[in-house]
């Protein structure tokens, strides 16, 4: 036994020997290397360590294109049980979408914008929607004078509905009274625009509007301002678009929009409107209050009962405000 290992450690030793041999520079570096000092005693970077990712709270631009937009959904709830004044337990959601893609490189831009809501309403086992918008509108401008800032824009402008929408709650779904494209409006004209740091405007003395109803239920009632069994109808006459938006110090942002459009072929006069506005108030980073305004004047479009017979054969003000408490996200879109 004491033969072997005397053998075996005889072995270890030339196998050491000759690995130290082969490769010197191995052993000097590693003798000559000095100890590491403790990490509590080397001192901390000037420069924390950045996050792997985040949203962006910027604008994003990617070449000649900047994106932005804001992002929004709310909620609202009432909870009632045994509850001796009364009331029903009812349930507000619903979301909001800006976005926005512009181009610029020379004296060329394109300016694209999405807008879009709905809500519902949930009370006593009953669904309502309480909110329904899909707008799009695409302007293109060329920069005829730098100051003040003022462009000759082509315009166009989609807008419908996402889903059906009801007189009456509990109505029979074949019972609608609008849908998606039933009825849908086109825009598309020419004109001039002046633009400052919150303040956007657009004029346009020729512009063709398009009402369309393809629903063929709908169409046969002549509703719109379509005659029965029309699909289509044009007009022409004068548009004027104007937005303002803004971040206030206050955490307070506004964004508002207003529409107005005279029909040359009917009364110039008789001007319709599409007024609306958002107001965002940021509580915390990820908690927000929101309060959005919609008016509208609309000539063809009847709310209202005239004579008191029961029908509805009148134009009026169409008015709807939302408010929520919900969780909302804003890049670049508010400024």
């Amino acid at each position: 036994m004491i033969r072997r290992g005397a053998l075996l450690g005889l072995v270890c030793w030339a196998v050491s020997a000759s690995l130290q041999a082969s490769t010197p520079e191995l052993y000097s570096q590693s003798a000559k290397r000095e100890p590491s000092s403790s990490p509590a005693l080397q001192p901390s970077s000037p420069h924390p360590p950045k996050p792997l990712w985040r949203l962006p709270s910027e604008a994003i631009t990617v070449g000649p294109w900047t994106f932005s937009g804001l992002y929004g959904a709310t909620f609202n709830q009432t909870f009632l049980r045994q509850w001796n004044a009364g009331g029903q337990n009812s349930l507000n959601t619903g979301f909001i979408l800006r976005q926005s893609a512009d181009y610029a490189r020379d004296k060329w831009s394109a300016t694209h914008l999405l807008d879009a809501a709905y809500g519902l309403n949930f009370q006593e086992g009953i669904v309502r929607k309480i909110d329904d918008k899909l707008e799009y509108n695409l302007r293109v401008d060329h920069l005829i004078s730098g100051q003040p800032m003022w462009k000759l824009s082509g315009f166009g402008s989609l807008k419908s509905q996402w889903y059906k929408g009801f007189a009456k709650p509990g109505d029979p779904d074949t019972a609608y009274v609008s849908r998606f494209l039933a009825p849908g409006y086109a825009l598309a004209g020419i004109g001039l625009t002046h633009k400052d740091a919150f303040l956007e405007f657009y004029f346009s003395p020729v512009t063709a509007k398009y009402t369309v109803v393809l629903d063929p239920r709908l169409q046969a009632q002549g509703l719109f301002g379509l005659s029965p069994g029309q699909a289509l109808r044009q007009e022409m006459g004068a548009y004027m678009n104007m937005r303002f938006k803004r971040n206030f110090p206050n955490k307070l942002a506004v964004d508002l929009r207003t529409n107005l459009f005279g029909n040359y072929l009917a009364s110039p006069f008789s001007i319709d409107v599409d007024a609306d506005i958002l107001l965002v108030y940021k509580a915390t980073n990820h908690l927000s209050i929101t309060l959005r305004t919609q008016g509208i004047f609309d000539r063809d479009i009847a709310v209202r009962d005239s004579n008191g017979d029961g029908k509805v054969d009148a134009p009026g003000i169409q008015l709807k405000q939302l408010s929520g408490v919900g969780l909302t996200y804003n890049f670049g879109s508010i400024k």
